[in-house]
């Protein structure tokens, strides 16, 4: 109890008047004489720790902290193999000079890790590239050469509607079984493209010609028969001129209203004037019994003559005849009226026809002419009429 009294009362005069006693001297302390307890926390300063003399035992775990370690301190061989972990490693730190060539594995590349820019050039291999991996979307435009294509590898799901374009096609190799049924369209044949061995027998259907399609030159002469026609088909401007011979007109076929104006040539005159002659040696022209006619073929002629007539002498006669230009008709002579006298009270009328063949076309005067066997003649009312009929 003694002792304990005597530390107390040595501990407080030593707190409240530290300096009545001596500094204590190094040569006071005996070797190993401050031990860890001796120590105030925090009295070791660095000044009071010799250079070099902390061991690593000296070290508690974890007292070395960041701020404790000196940059560039911590060389190669102080570090561990295998201490430098993942979140050790400051993002960006590990640069390409850091990295043993060849030591980068698959497993030590985060997927998708491998951009553009980090693939040298010509570096993709076709041993780099998994079967199906080169996707449409991954082939540059016009990437895919000729040479990079295999014989036979363009099948027909490959090709794009519309890609084969004339030019991709070597000319004289497209045949019928390429064809799709109804693909050649009018659009698709050249003018004059379709000849004549490019079609069928018999393919050709009325409703293929175009409307004035079939033109003389394509009909075979003669072949156009009375069925081929529609009926009404053959109009005026049709039939070639003198086409329509005899024995294609049916019989009394021909009516009045089917002869056109003056398609039988004539002409007529008359006279109501009393006239006389007492010529008799010339034959002289009737008054008034004349007319000219026109003949565009060879024709028979048919003059039709009438007059009322006598003489003032008995056994006296009037004796006519008619000319047709120079021609003198048949018969060439006529005795009007009978020899036996009568008057001008008693006048008889007359009707004779006579008659020129194959007279040629031309322009003609068609006459009378007449004269007396003696006395005087007499013609009163009287009549011309010539008709041409075809030679």
């Amino acid at each position: 109890m003694t002792w304990i009294l005597s530390l107390v009362t040595t501990l407080g005069i030593v707190y409240m008047a530290p300096n009545i006693f001596p500094p204590l001297t190094t040569e006071k302390i005996a070797d190993n004489a401050i031990i860890t307890t001796k120590l105030a926390d925090g009295s070791v300063t660095s000044a009071k720790i010799l250079d070099g003399t902390i061991t690593a035992v000296d070290i508690s775990n974890g007292a070395i902290v960041t701020i404790k370690v000196a940059n560039d301190s911590i060389t190669t061989e102080k570090i561990a193999d295998g201490a430098i972990i993942a979140i050790k490693l400051a993002d960006g730190s590990v640069t390409s000079a850091k990295i043993l060539d060849g030591t980068v594995t698959a497993e030590d590349l985060a997927t998708g890790s491998i951009t553009t820019v980090k693939l040298a050039d010509g570096s993709v291999t076709s041993g780099k590239i998994a079967d199906d991996a080169i996707i449409t979307t991954k082939l540059a435009d016009g990437s895919v050469t000729s040479g990079k294509i295999a014989d036979d590898a363009i099948i027909t799901t490959k090709l794009a509607d519309g890609s084969v374009t004339s030019a991709k096609i070597l000319d004289g190799n497209i045949t019928a079984l390429d064809l799709a049924d109804l693909s050649i369209i009018t659009v698709k044949l050249a003018d004059g493209a379709v000849t004549t061995a490019k079609i069928a027998d018999n393919a050709i259907v009325t409703v293929k010609l175009a409307d004035g399609a079939v033109t003389t030159a394509k009909i075979l002469d003669g072949t156009i028969t009375a069925s081929d026609l529609a009926t009404g088909s053959i109009t005026t401007v049709k039939i070639v001129d003198a086409a329509v011979t005899t024995v294609k007109i049916a019989d009394y076929a021909v009516t009045n209203l089917k002869l056109a104006s003056y398609a039988i040539p004539f002409a007529s005159t008359y006279s109501t004037t009393s006239t006389s002659t007492t010529e008799t040696v010339n034959w002289v022209d009737m008054a008034g019994m004349s007319v000219t006619l026109t003949l565009d073929r060879t024709s028979h002629i048919l003059i039709i003559f009438s007059t009322e007539a006598y003489t003032d002498t008995r056994d006296e006669q009037i004796s006519v005849r008619a000319l047709v230009g120079a021609l003198v008709a048949y018969p060439s002579s006529i005795g009007l009226t009978p020899r036996e006298y009568y008057d001008y009270s008693d006048s008889r009328a007359y009707t004779y026809t006579l008659y020129r063949p194959s007279v040629s076309a031309g322009t003609y005067t068609i006459k009378m002419q007449w004269m007396v066997s003696g006395g005087t003649g007499y013609a009163g009312s009287r009549t011309l009429t010539v008709i041409a009929l075809p030679a």
